[in-house]
């Protein structure tokens, strides 16, 4: 229960999350319960046997899981499934966009490492270099913030809907002032609490670091060279909704956390199973950042988190590491990296039940694909 509600992206903001079941078949004579036939296949060489793949259909389907899940291994993929509708009432496909929450805090804390290699700042700077006039900036440094033992309260659990526009610059402005007026949650260093605050923080700092754009940064540095032409921000869908199709008008209308700013650098992204994919094996592949680096955001934990959190990452089954996320009211993602195995799973959600439909899946297929 812990890390459920830790990762929320808002725990009082955020009404209760309607939980859906399987859909019902395309079959007029199918039972109303009955599941659609999922959509799953394996590309390049088929390196997992009929069977296995059989039975990490069959676990998904006992955990009535809806939405997109795809494994690689050794550089092929070698998993997929889509099951359900996306929001506009198509069936689901391999590769539709959709936001993947916080998830996104692993891309922040990658820019802050890329800087860091670059010698542009460093984890031990004190917020007073990028924030003169915050009160406490000489006790917080960026390595607080990125391993959540910062003591910052979290945002989200302060603002109300009416504080924000359309100007992205009056909302980080304005979420920026209600952070610092809040005092400690606990001495910075001393403690773990997964706040938002942290990772919102830190993408503005990469702003003033680098002199960029928080987003025009990721994508010249990261999704351009990585080829993730089916990744952006959730605040542009509402301008094109051609790469993010599996979106409707309705869903963006839903929630004010499509506002420009409102989750940067914490749960801004929108992405799908091949970009992800082709992320994570950037990252911890060298395409990225170094292999130190790399092993900087997986190793240097948080000592007082259960989870060992990391930089935007914490560890996960089977020694792998990863992250889970969620944009209210519909998605729930989840990411995990192995690179002793060479395997990577991405998995996204629409039906509203948020991060626990999400947060088990590694767990639950790779115990059938590494234990076979």
């Amino acid at each position: 229960m812990k890390r459920v509600c830790a990762f929320l992206l808002s725990a009082v903001m955020v009404s209760a999350l309607a939980g859906c079941g399987a859909k019902p078949s395309d079959d007029p004579e199918a039972s109303a319960t009955e599941p659609q036939t999922t959509q799953t296949q394996t590309t390049q060489a088929e390196t997992i046997a009929a069977d296995v793949n059989d039975r990490l259909d069959k676990a998904l389907t006992d955990a009535r899981f809806e939405g997109i899940v795809q494994i690689s291994k050794g550089g092929s993929v070698i998993y997929q499934y889509a099951q359900g509708d996306d929001d506009n009432g198509k069936p689901l496909t391999i590769d539709a966009s959709m936001p993947i929450g916080s998830v996104s805090k692993q891309f922040c804390a990658a820019c802050i490492l890329f800087l860091c290699e670059q010698n542009v700042l460093s984890v031990e700077d004190t917020l007073d270099k990028y924030y003169p006039d915050y009160k406490h900036g000489k006790e917080l440094t960026v390595k607080n913030l990125l391993n959540m033992s910062s003591g910052l309260r979290n945002y989200l659990e302060l603002v109300e809907p009416s504080m924000f526009g359309e100007d992205e610059w009056e909302n980080t402005t304005a979420i920026t002032k209600t952070i610092f007026e809040q005092e400690f949650r606990f001495e910075p260093g001393k403690d773990y609490e997964y706040s938002n605050s942290n990772y919102f923080l830190l993408a503005q700092i990469v702003e003033k670091a680098s002199g960029i754009a928080y987003h025009k940064f990721l994508r010249e540095q990261f999704f351009e060279p990585l080829g993730m032409t089916h990744t952006g921000f959730v605040e542009e869908i509402a301008k094109d909704t051609a790469w993010a199709s599996a979106l409707s008008a309705e869903e963006l209308k839903k929630d004010y956390f499509y506002l420009p700013g409102l989750t940067k650098g914490a749960g801004d992204v929108v992405s799908n199973a091949e970009d992800m994919d082709k992320w994570m094996r950037g990252l911890s592949g060298g395409k990225i950042l170094s292999a130190e680096g790399f092993r900087q955001m997986t190793e240097n934990v948080n000592p007082n988190s259960a989870e060992e959190y990391g930089y935007g990452l914490w560890h996960m089954t089977y020694g792998g590491v990863g992250h889970v996320g969620q944009i209210p009211p519909s998605f729930g993602a989840v990411d995990y990296l192995n690179t002793e195995r060479d395997v990577y799973l991405f998995a996204v959600s629409n039906t509203g039940r948020g991060m626990s439909t999400v947060q088990d899946i590694p767990q639950t297929l790779l115990s059938v694909l590494l234990e076979q």
